[in-house]
């Protein structure tokens, strides 16, 4: 092989490399890290006032987190009552 050919390919190959470096680093850059979850599903969690739509992410029996859904939130009235029984309310993941 020539010189010129190994330049290239040995160009090519680091930039190959510095791009998978690149990347990999850039979840630290960024502060995206990615989940590990073999489910997910939406709950409403509500307080007195307010009630907010959740993507609930679990591995098995553990949360990895909950994330609240943009513009899934609703104010309740005095009179309202969840009609949810306790388990229910308080699942995360089962």
């Amino acid at each position: 092989m020539n010189k010129p050919i190994k330049i290239i390919i040995l160009s090519m190959i680091l930039v190959v490399l510095l791009m998978v470096l690149l990347f990999n680093a850039s979840k630290f850059v960024t502060g995206k890290v990615a989940y590990e979850y073999d489910h997910s599903w939406t709950k409403a969690i509500c307080n007195e006032t307010h009630c907010q739509d959740y993507q609930i992410f679990c591995n098995g029996n553990q949360l990895i987190k909950q994330t609240p859904l943009s513009g899934a939130i609703i104010e309740i009235r005095d009179s309202w009552k969840d009609e949810r029984n306790y388990t229910d309310m308080n699942r995360v993941c089962e």
